[in-house]
């Protein structure tokens, strides 16, 4: 390359490092706080679950114990919550692990 082609170059844009710094700084905060909002939404809802889940074995203890057996709730459909204590925690096959984001998938929504 001619020397006069890279001052060409460099001379068409003005590079300021300490722009560069505060941007990548917002991208990177607006990446986090997204994350961050993402396990608080998690969080909620696995309250709420386990809430309902605890008046779900509440109910159906309370079924039982007015005469109806555990056959006939399957019978009906209102067989053990899959979560429920009554039912035993389920465990997730690795297949069913979560995913961790990439970058590229996280910015792809703020970008927009």
């Amino acid at each position: 390359m001619r020397p006069e082609a890279q001052v060409h170059y460099l001379s068409r844009h003005t590079f300021d490092p300490s722009d560069a710094a505060v941007a990548a700084k917002a991208i990177i905060e607006s990446e986090m706080a997204h994350r961050m909002d993402l396990v608080h939404q998690l969080a909620v809802r696995l309250s709420a679950l386990e809430a309902t889940i605890t008046a779900v074995d509440t109910a159906r203890h309370a079924a039982i114990a007015a005469g109806w057996t555990e056959a006939q709730l399957l019978e009906l459909g209102l067989g053990a919550v899959e979560n429920s204590p009554s039912a035993g925690r389920r465990v997730a096959r690795p297949d069913e692990l979560p995913v961790e984001p990439t970058l590229e998938a996280v910015a792809e929504p703020l970008a927009g």
